[in-house]
Order: structure tokens, then C-alpha cells, then sequence
């Protein structure tokens, strides 16, 4: 009996390798792809510009809202001369796994090469690998500070140090990073709680604190809007005066997380299963969303995971991520390897049904493929690049222009203005 469960296991073991292995290497053909731009990334460069001297005090870098901590990364690139394309898809890539590598010190995984494998996979990570976008270098800051912020909370306080600046680097890199200290503190508050619950001046003053603390921030919701660009971007104010739009929030949110566990766009969806007029995809990805959450919450229940720091961290950030009133699934990258966890787990251990076992993965590694052999002949073949890169016509004709200026001799190719050609000026100077 245990030489068939070890043989069983060997078996798995090799299996989990062999993706592994299989996944990596089709992600890292990804390292020769052009620089692949969207809105952010240009952002991100033309501060790079602006901290290089190439845009002024009055550009629109200058008073840019992004936090700086990524193109300062940019920077680095620069002055130690690395291919831009190589150096941050290469960044990306290893970010995520690092974070999926510290995600399993914080939760029991039970193959770390199929987990992995699976985060890899994801499309929301394969299609951002190659962009020159904070996210993926924020999501390693974000467990890191977790990580060490959960060693710093099991007695190991030498860890504080290192915490705190990883905690301000993630801040630095991206807003959102400010989840770590409310996570803090309402994991404090729950795992001594029982404590708490016989010191009622103690939970009054907090309570008043607490009450005081929203009162001033509603009264001053306009001035703190117009200073803080997050606050304004959520549009506050119109969400309390009609508190029937976040049901409208939810729903675009929902649809994230059901692109993320089926594991492919609502773009790519929705032209396959539409009937007549009806948007089955868009339905179908809102349904498929609040299921997933659904799992996850009881996944967190049965794995009894509320007493983690990971989880309070991990939940207001989730709750940021569902007030936010835009679309964009990139802002999922941070939670893809913890409801990766959270999913496949209850699946392989709560489920008793080997179909319901076996045809989520397959979907999802399937589709991950897919999107995989899509992103690599974008990286490999300029033509196919040209063809299906983007959605913009504008900046397609761009990539058209700058791809034919390559093949020039160096002193023949048109130099342009940064002001004037903004996107023309980046791709000559970093696509290389």
C-alpha cells in the first residue's frame, strides 16, 4: 500500500515537473518580444524622461499621479544599459514566481511546481509579463512585506526592519500597497479579540476614534479627493449619494474574477458565445465571478485561514479592488496566486467528484496554453505582431513605422521629438 501511494506521488511529482519545465520555457520566449506599450507604460517611460531631464517642470510627466517607485526600477535599467524588453519581461516573470514562492511559506501548498505552473499560466500574467507596468514587481513587494510582516507577528521581531522598507517600497511602487497597514490592524484586532472583548473603555474609545475618524473623512471628502488622485478616481461621492451603483461596480468586478478562474478575456469570449444580440460571455463571467468569490470564502472557512495576516491583507485589498469603478483586470495580479490557492485546493480536497476535479483544470491549463502560443508569436514574429497586437489603429501604425525604421542603417533612421512623437521617441530610445 505505501509503495503505490510513493509511486503514485513520484508520478505526480514527475507530472508537476514536466509542466513546470514545459510553462517556463514558453514564458520566457516571451523576453524577445518588442516593447510592448499601453497607456501606463507610456506613462511610466515619459517619467523616466522626466527624471532623466528629457521633459520639463511643466510636462505632464512632471505632475504625473503615478507613484515614481517603478520608473525610478526603469532607471536603473537605463543607467546599467539592459534591453529594456529583455530586462522587464525577465523582472515579471521572476517576480511572480518569487511571490508565488513566498505565498507557499504562508500557506501549506502541497506541490509548489504545480502551483507555480498554474500562476504562470494565468493570462491576466502572461499578458502583462512583457509590459513595462508596475504590477507584477508590486505584487513580489506586497507578499514580501506579508511574509515578513508574519514573522515580525510570530515573535521574530528582527524582522521589522527589513518589513517597514519593503512595506514603503510597495507604497512606493503602487497606492495600493498602503492595504498592508489597515490588513495589520484588523488582524491584530481579531487575533485578540478575545482580550479585547473585556476591556469595554478600551472598545468604546476605539469605536468613538473609529466613528470620529469617518465623520471627518466624509465631511472632507472633497478636499481629500482633489489632493489624493486614488480618492478622486473612486468617485466617492457619487457612490454615497447613490448607493445603488456599486451594485454596478460589483458586477464589473465579478466579471474580473470569472475571466480570471476560466482563464480568458471577455474579448476573446464573447465573439464565440454570443446568441443574436445577447452578451452570453458577459452574464456568463458576472455569474462565473460571484461563484468564485463564493468558493474562495468557503475555502477560507475550511482551510481556517482568518487567523492569517495574509488574509486581512489580502481582503482589503480585495475590497479596494471592488470599489474601484473601472475595468482592468491587471489589478487582479496581486490576488491571482491566492485564489489559485483558495480554488484548486477546496476543488482537490473538499470535492469528491474526480469530473468536477479534473475539467476546471484542464479548461484552465488549456486556455493558459493558448494564451501562451498567442503571446509568443506576438514576441517572435513582427508580422503577427503587427497584425494582432493591441487594439489601438493609432498606435498599431506607430509599432508599423518604428518596426520598418529598424531595418534602416542607425544614422538613417528619423530621429523624433518627444513632444511631438511621443510614442515614436520612446520606442526608438527603449525598444532595442
Amino acid at each position: 500500500m505505501v509503495t503505490a501511494v510513493n509511486h503514485q506521488n513520484n508520478k505526480t511529482n514527475k507530472l508537476a515537473l514536466g509542466l513546470f519545465c514545459v510553462v517556463m520555457f514558453l514564458v520566457l520566449l516571451n523576453i524577445f518580444t518588442p516593447l510592448r506599450l499601453i497607456t501606463d507604460g507610456i506613462r511610466y517611460l515619459n517619467i523616466l524622461e522626466y527624471f532623466k531631464g528629457g521633459l520639463g517642470e511643466n510636462s505632464v510627466a512632471a505632475h504625473d499621479v503615478l507613484p515614481h517607485g517603478y520608473p525610478w526600477l526603469l532607471f536603473l535599467f537605463d543607467k546599467l544599459h539592459l534591453p529594456f524588453p529583455v530586462a522587464i519581461t525577465t523582472v515579471n516573470i521572476f517576480c511572480v514566481l518569487l511571490a508565488s514562492h513566498l505565498l507557499t511559506k504562508l500557506l501549506p501548498v502541497d506541490s509548489k511546481l504545480a502551483f507555480y505552473s498554474l500562476v504562470l499560466l494565468s493570462f491576466i500574467n502572461i499578458k502583462h509579463f512583457t509590459m513595462p507596468i508596475s504590477d507584477q514587481v508590486f505584487t513580489l513587494l506586497f507578499v514580501a512585506s506579508i511574509y515578513l510582516w508574519s514573522k515580525f507577528c510570530s515573535g521574530q521581531r528582527y524582522y521589522i526592519i527589513s518589513a517597514l522598507v519593503l512595506t514603503a517600497a510597495a507604497i512606493f511602487v503602487r497606492t495600493a500597497g498602503i492595504a498592508i497597514v489597515p490588513g495589520m490592524v484588523i488582524y491584530l484586532i481579531y487575533n485578540n479579540r478575545a482580550k479585547l472583548a473585556g476591556r469595554k473603555i478600551l472598545i468604546g474609545g476605539i469605536t468613538i476614534i473609529l466613528l470620529a475618524a469617518i465623520a471627518v473623512f466624509l465631511i472632507k471628502l472633497s478636499i481629500l479627493e482633489a489632493k489624493i488622485g486614488y480618492l478622486n478616481q473612486l468617485n466617492l461621492g457619487t457612490m454615497i449619494k447613490a448607493p445603488s451603483s456599486i451594485i454596478g461596480r460589483l458586477q464589473l468586478h465579478f466579471k474580473e474574477l470569472g475571466e480570471m478562474v476560466l482563464n480568458i478575456p471577455y474579448s476573446k469570449l464573447t465573439g464565440n458565445i454570443k446568441v443574436g444580440g445577447f452578451d452570453t460571455a458577459e452574464y456568463l463571467l458576472i455569474v462565473l465571478g460571484a461563484v468564485t468569490l463564493y468558493i474562495a470564502a468557503r475555502a477560507v472557512v475550511k482551510l481556517k485561514l482568518m487567523g492569517t495576516l495574509a488574509f486581512w491583507v489580502f481582503l482589503v485589498y480585495l475590497i479596494m479592488i471592488f470599489l474601484w469603478p473601472f475595468y482592468d483586470s491587471r489589478f487582479l495580479i496581486p490576488v491571482i496566486p491566492v485564489f489559485i490557492y483558495l480554488l484548486y485546493t477546496y476543488i482537490i480536497e473538499f470535492i469528491k467528484s474526480r469530473y468536477i476535479k479534473i475539467i476546471p483544470l484542464l479548461v484552465y491549463i488549456s486556455l493558459g496554453f493558448l494564451s501562451l502560443a498567442y503571446s509568443d508569436a506576438i514576441s517572435l514574429s513582427k508580422t503577427f505582431f503587427i497584425n494582432h497586437y493591441g487594439a489601438d489603429p493609432a498606435l498599431t501604425e506607430k509599432y508599423r513605422i518604428h518596426l520598418e525604421d529598424l531595418k534602416l542603417n542607425t544614422g538613417k533612421r528619423p530621429v523624433y521629438n518627444i513632444n511631438d512623437n511621443n510614442v515614436l521617441f520612446l520606442l526608438e530610445k527603449y525598444d532595442h
